[in-house]
């Protein structure tokens, strides 16, 4: 027969070997970290929503659209990305006990069931010739107009468009449009490119609507580097359309 000595030592070390193996079970919980970004721009997407197994994982997302799932059971679960405009994600990640595992998401853009302005906004980001444009215009150097700038001034014309800027002077008539900068001495016009191409007029015929921006250089000391020539001190204007690749 045990003594009750033996007995009460018996219970308590259950009650010890029980604490240990759920304190044990909590430490072998597995950890995602994880950041989920544009696949080409790297720009953070924070409003994506992040599914754990299929259900919505809770999780808060930083300024750089980071985040941590905790408490996970070892194993493999599938992180579902959802984000309208991107195309979905899914993935499978397999967990260790213990295992903490850092994941980074990229999400493929389409498009999709965005605006057509949210569209464009993300294209002149990341089309190489737009993003030309974009630096240049961040120097502050010379004059520029962005699409978003076209469509709010309601512009009918290249001819309305180049009007607007101080330095320029536009005379159409019925056959052509001809422009000269105020700085240039007479019969000295300036140098045209369309979509990096030089031309021999400033694309009067083009269709307004499908502009994505014109630069405008009014003399040598704004003209950059890329389109300094021989006749650099005349000007340059500088278009770049939506429609090419």
């Amino acid at each position: 027969m045990s003594s009750p000595r033996w007995l009460a030592i018996t219970v308590l070390a259950g009650l010890s070997l029980a604490g240990f193996t759920a304190e044990g079970s909590a430490q072998e919980k597995a950890s995602l970290i994880g950041r989920i970004h544009d696949a080409k721009t790297g720009e953070p997407l924070t409003s994506a929503v992040l599914l754990l197994d299929g259900k919505p994982a809770g999780a808060n997302f930083s300024a750089q659209a980071r985040f941590t799932l905790q408490n996970l059971e070892p194993g493999r679960h599938r992180v579902d990305i959802r984000l309208i405009g991107y195309r979905p994600l899914s993935v499978d990640v397999s967990f260790a006990a213990g295992q903490t595992i850092q994941r980074v998401f990229e999400l493929e853009f389409t498009g999709d069931q965005l605006p057509d302005i949210d569209v464009e906004a993300r294209n002149s980001k990341v089309l190489p010739r737009f993003v030309e444009f974009e630096r240049r215009r961040a120097r502050g150097i010379g004059h520029f107009i962005t699409r978003d700038e076209i469509r709010d001034r309601g512009y009918t014309s290249m001819g309305d468009a180049l009007r607007t800027v101080k330095g320029v002077r536009v005379n159409c008539n019925a056959i052509e449009c001809i422009s000269t900068m105020a700085r240039a001495t007479i019969g000295c016009p300036p140098t045209y490119y369309v979509d990096g191409e030089e031309v021999h007029s400033f694309g009067e015929s083009t269709p307004i609507s499908d502009v994505q921006g014109i630069e405008i250089y009014r003399g040598a000391s704004e003209v950059p580097g890329e389109y300094a020539g021989a006749r650099a001190g005349c000007g340059v204007i500088a278009i770049w359309t939506r429609a090419t690749p």
